[in-house]
């Protein structure tokens, strides 16, 4: 099992890719939303510090991770009133198992 409490505070640092977090066993549907979503957010950000000058980093991979959330049937806008760091949501285990 991913460290979750890792993973909903960064989860490109606990998953190689977007489609990882979908392919995982044992994630439930809702919370590869919620990791996804806060993915997508980070990755937003990445793309707006670059578009204003900002030191940059590894490219952005908003693309990729908006690609897993329509997988998931679900559509990512950024929404600027969304604070980019939240109090992570905890999941039990029976909201975990597959």
């Amino acid at each position: 099992m991913p460290d979750l409490e890792r993973a909903l505070v960064n989860p490109a640092a606990v998953f190689a890719t977007p489609q990882d977090v979908l392919d995982h066993p044992r994630l439930m549907r809702g919370c590869k939303r919620e990791l996804l979503r806060r993915w997508a957010w980070d990755e937003y950000l990445k793309e707006v510090a670059a578009g204003e000058g900002m030191a940059e980093g590894e490219p952005s991979r908003l693309d990729e991770v908006k690609a897993a959330l329509l997988r998931l049937g679900e559509t990512w806008r950024p929404k600027p009133f969304v604070p980019a760091a939240g109090v992570p949501r905890t999941y039990g285990e029976a909201e975990l198992a597959a």
